[in-house]
């Protein structure tokens, strides 16, 4: 039997982020030319723990424990994992059989048994930072602890009150899940019980305590009432005003920071733009607009906005290297001296278009992040050509619209039973 459930061999986290990270090369909105999306990531992990821009529904979360629990009504923990790593696939039938043709979010609705990115692999991540399932715990482990329990149960004599004198080892998953509905693996949807959604909200908050998820686990925007209302980004008003003054403090600021910093990157963003717009704009027809005249108003726009908002200071930078830290990820002092000296430009927010030192520092930036792939490097032709018209234009909203998604689920599953 292939390997089945990627997550055997390696972190399950790890694997998560490196399938993100290839996704990122087909979004143009995502692309990191600049090397900083490890604080786009530190940020997003801070507000949102757990969460993944692979993420489609939440009840996955609850799906991927209970196919583990029907997965261990086989005899040893070999047919276990044979079973499971079936399940996972045929579980595309059953969300199909219960949903309507139109459904989004469904894993492998296109690659059906031949899938490889199994829900286990995408989830694996928020199953442990939500405490759903063990740290450091695979599915064949899990699987193994079901084995060994039950020869224990075989070999213990039974005690006077008719239980069982073993000691039984954990396995692995939190006692507290719900229960597995009837008829699980015949159909199946995405639609949340009240059950389910009181556990999921106890087991967000219990493990992230004083996040931004689980603020919002617990209590909807007021204005969040459609599809069409729900906020625009994290530090918008309506999702502020969910916040204590005193206890969120430390939350507020750093939903200020990433706020800021989203803003002034995607200046940093737009100006390489603009710079590959004037480097191919030798060919008239290569584009249906001109490039160059729409990088240059995108850079007025920004500007505006960038002047309205307090500049990002030393203490800043400061906050970012802490952030970074408390993540465990790398801050290299060549990105540190990066952003230091763009944040510096982006003061000038209405000249930085045509600043010499802005310029300059952008090209650097990215030969130095890129290498021999640097698209303004001189004479690569080739990179240069590859050039869509758009890379990495879009402001950063920290996995936004996927905890959004997520969010919606638990909040229609309120009441419903």
């Amino acid at each position: 039997m292939p390997s089945t459930f990627a997550w055997l061999a390696v972190d399950a986290e790890q694997r998560r982020r490196m399938m993100e990270a290839v996704d990122q090369f087909r979004d143009e909105t995502t692309i990191d030319d600049l090397g900083v999306g490890g604080i786009r990531d530190a940020f997003s992990d801070t507000f949102f723990p757990g969460t993944s821009t692979l993420h489609t529904r939440l009840r996955y979360v609850l799906f991927i424990p209970w196919l583990m629990q029907e997965a261990s009504t086989r005899a040893t923990a070999e047919e276990m994992a044979t079973r499971y790593h079936d399940l996972e696939r045929d579980f595309i039938g059953a969300l199909e059989r219960g949903t309507d043709e139109g459904e989004q979010g469904i894993i492998g609705r296109r690659a059906g048994k031949a899938l490889q990115r199994v829900p286990s692999v995408l989830y694996g991540g928020m199953l442990v930072q939500w405490g759903i399932l063990e740290t450091g715990l695979t599915a064949r482990e899990h699987f193994a602890r079901i084995e060994q329990n039950r020869r224990l149960d075989a070999d213990s004599p039974r005690v006077e009150d008719e239980g069982l004198g073993s000691v039984r080892i954990p396995d692995g998953l939190d006692p507290r899940l719900p229960l597995r509905p009837e008829g699980l693996l015949k159909s199946a949807d995405f639609a949340l019980t009240s059950p389910e959604v009181e556990y999921l909200k106890e087991t967000i908050t219990r493990n992230n305590a004083g996040t931004l998820l689980a603020r919002l686990a617990h209590r909807r925007p007021t204005t969040w009432t459609a599809t069409g209302t729900m906020p625009s980004a994290p530090w918008a008003d309506d999702v502020l005003d969910l916040l204590d003054p005193v206890a969120d403090r430390g939350l507020r600021t750093t939903l200020d920071l990433a706020e800021r910093f989203s803003l002034y990157t995607q200046g940093a963003n737009l100006l390489y733009n603009l710079l590959l717009a004037e480097a191919t704009s030798g060919d008239p027809d290569r584009f249906r607009d001109d490039r160059v005249e729409h990088y240059r108003e995108r850079l007025a726009q920004w500007a505006d906005e960038a002047a309205a908002h307090r500049p990002f200071d030393a203490a800043d930078l400061l906050g970012l290297g802490q952030l970074m830290a408390a993540r465990r990820r790398n801050f290299p002092d060549r990105t540190r001296t990066f952003l230091e000296n763009w944040f510096d430009e982006a003061r000038s927010s209405r000249t930085v278009a045509d600043s010499r030192s802005a310029r300059e520092l952008i090209s650097r930036r990215e030969r130095l992040v890129k290498g021999s792939r640097a698209r303004l490097r001189p004479g690569n032709l080739k990179a240069l050509n590859a050039w869509s018209g758009a890379s990495g234009t879009a402001r950063m909203y920290f996995r936004w619209s996927n905890v959004t998604t997520l969010l919606k689920d638990l909040y229609d599953g309120e009441g419903r039973h």
